[in-house]
């Protein structure tokens, strides 16, 4: 299935920017999130009131040599004082919390919608996309939307008030002040857009080094098996060092980064500017030039420490605006990715008839895996499809399920085009058995009603029972009960396939596919499971692709297929006499066991 045309793949580029798609998911928490706006604002300007109340303590209320000039006033402002840091403790932390509600809400509300639209796609997006990389959408792109709304926005407009606020007051105060912070201006500026740029880069390489570190995790895990059977933990170990080392550098280059323009650079400035405050302050006092209140120096040298401690803030977050701006576009390029239409008629009964009428298929144009493929199966009857690899067995049941379209040609069930059928309610009359069953996390029994309300465990058990799993489920002491590991790895191929008929067998279907359901399970489980396909195909419409020829001996038809084509068509016995393909497949079989 790794034979995909990538020019299906390609997707739509996001139509608005990512970050301006974002915003529009803050109307699904515009009370938290406005409120913890509300709060950031308020916090700052009671942040700001406190080195204000200091200011006029030692401007107007303190007498060299005497004291407080009005006790009672002095007390009301240190009032005043106290209050303000009291009352922004509380505007802080009820922001902050605001803040991580309505950015853990949005998260959730992307992970959802990224999740289901994942399920909507065509079989083609997952040929071409690894599993870790779906997963790094999922995960790290929502964590840093998050961060997006719980720091970012928080934090810039914090800066951003900050900033106008003590600028304004130092107009306000005295316009030589104001004049002496405004020299930080053009630095500022070249150092915000010098970071944001940089940022930007590196934010990009890191987002796709993580990516494909998660993708290399994810698939040696998966083939651990394969890496320690064949001696290869030193090759993949180097291959995910190489990937880990770029992760690493790019980090590294980021902090330097950081390290540049958002601390030395912005405390240089900011001891420059208050080196000109203090020479300032100490000319016009000393020359007697002009006079500079000690307490309007306080508030100036407090607010610059303030200003560019928020700007030091606001250019680290800008980094993570950078991500977030990433993350938003990586996200909604996912999403604007055309899902499967799977709408249509919606039958009110299958009986099963299944035909394929000149059918053609291909992964790649230039690769045809099925050519004018024609067959009818009636109701009821089991046809089985066999061939070499490659042959284009498993393809059938792929475009029988529409997981892919076929370029000529139509796929009839019960008369009907395919293509005219609802999909989802098509296939609740239909099961598949596969070579390499898949066991989600839980219990053998949520693993055969797939939690299905309508099944129970006395469904589940009477399923196993019924394809030859009972002596399977006395062995084990929680019987259906019985907890299942991540792909079910502490059970046999034949345990495992025994669930998996059960669960066919469960879901009731009308239409039963068997892909190679045997071929990697000993003799005697072959047995028991031999007995389970044909209590399973009793009056069911049964497509069986077979490995091990032994095992259709039932098939009403058997359909051979060479390079993508019918060759052969008949009973068992009809291809014996033939003496083609079949018969030939069936003796190299047979020599091969005897070998």
């Amino acid at each position: 299935m790794n034979r995909v045309n990538k020019t299906n793949n390609n997707g739509k580029q996001p139509s608005r920017s990512g970050l301006g798609r974002l915003l529009r998911y803050a109307r699904f928490v515009k009370g938290s999130l406005a409120g913890g706006l509300a709060l950031t604002v308020i916090t700052v300007l009671l942040d700001l009131a406190g080195p204000y109340f200091v200011s006029r303590i030692l401007n107007q209320e303190i007498i060299d040599g005497t004291g407080a000039r009005d006790k009672h006033v002095f007390l009301v402002i240190i009032g005043f004082y106290v209050a303000t840091v009291l009352a922004s403790l509380v505007t802080r932390y009820g922001g902050t919390v605001l803040s991580n509600v309505a950015s853990n809400r949005i998260s959730r509300i992307l992970q959802r919608q990224i999740f289901h639209h994942v399920q909507q796609m065509p079989m083609t997006y997952f040929d071409n996309v690894a599993a870790g990389a779906v997963v790094s959408r999922v995960t790290n792109d929502t964590k840093a939307v998050r961060i997006f709304f719980n720091t970012v926005l928080s934090q810039l407009l914090m800066a951003g008030v900050y900033a106008v606020s003590i600028l304004v007051s130092l107009l306000v105060l005295d316009i030589r002040l104001f004049l002496i912070a405004a020299l930080s201006f053009p630095a500022l500026f070249f150092l915000f857009r010098d970071f944001q740029s940089k940022s930007l880069k590196h934010s990009r390489a890191s987002r796709r080094g993580i990516s494909q570190l998660n993708a290399n995790l994810n698939e040696n895990i998966q083939g651990i098996e394969i890496i320690q059977t064949f001696g290869r933990e030193r090759t993949m170990y180097d291959r995910f060092s190489k990937i880990n080392n770029r992760v690493f550098y790019n980090t590294l280059s980021h902090t330097h980064l950081h390290a540049y323009s958002g601390g030395n650079a912005t405390e240089v400035i900011n001891y420059l500017l208050l080196a000109i405050a203090l020479l300032y302050f100490g000319y016009g006092n000393i020359s007697h030039a002009y006079i500079v209140p000690l307490g309007s120096l306080y508030l100036f040298i407090d607010y610059m420490i303030r200003f560019f401690s928020q700007m030091n803030r606001a250019m680290n977050h800008l980094g993570n605006l950078e991500r977030a701006r990433g993350a938003a576009d990586h996200i909604f390029e996912l999403l604007e990715r055309e899902p499967i239409d799977e709408s249509g008629t919606v039958p009110d009964r299958v009986k099963g008839n299944v035909e394929f009428d000149h059918v053609t298929f291909s992964y790649k144009p230039e690769e045809i895996v099925l050519h004018d493929v024609s067959f009818d199966i009636p109701p009821g009857k089991t046809a089985a499809f066999v061939g070499q690899t490659g042959a284009g067995k498993s393809t059938l049941m792929n475009l029988l399920f529409s997981f892919y379209k076929p370029q000529k040609g139509q796929i009839r069930v019960d008369g009907v085009d395919l293509a005219l059928l609802d999909k989802k309610a098509l296939r609740r009359h239909m099961a598949i058995v596969t070579q390499e069953p898949f066991l989600f996390t839980g219990t053998i029994e949520s693993n055969i009603t797939l939690n299905r309300p309508d099944l129970s465990a006395e469904d589940a058990r009477d399923a196993m029972r019924e394809v030859g799993g009972s002596a399977f489920l006395a062995r084990l002491p929680k019987g259906i009960k019985t907890p299942v590991r991540e792909r079910g790895n502490e059970f046999s191929s034949g345990e495992r396939q025994l669930i998996s008929f059960a669960r066919a067998l469960a879901q009731d279907p009308t239409i039963l596919i068997l892909d190679e359901a045997t071929s990697h399970i000993d003799t005697e489980t072959e047995e028991i499971i031999q007995k389970g396909i044909r209590r399973l195909s009793e009056g069911r419409t049964t497509l069986m692709i077979a490995h091990r020829l032994s095992t259709i001996h039932h098939a009403h038809t058997i359909y051979v297929l060479d390079q993508g084509e019918i060759v052969e068509k008949g009973s068992y016995d009809e291809l014996m006499e033939q003496q083609g393909l079949f018969e030939h497949m069936v003796k190299t079989q047979a020599h091969s066991a005897n070998v």
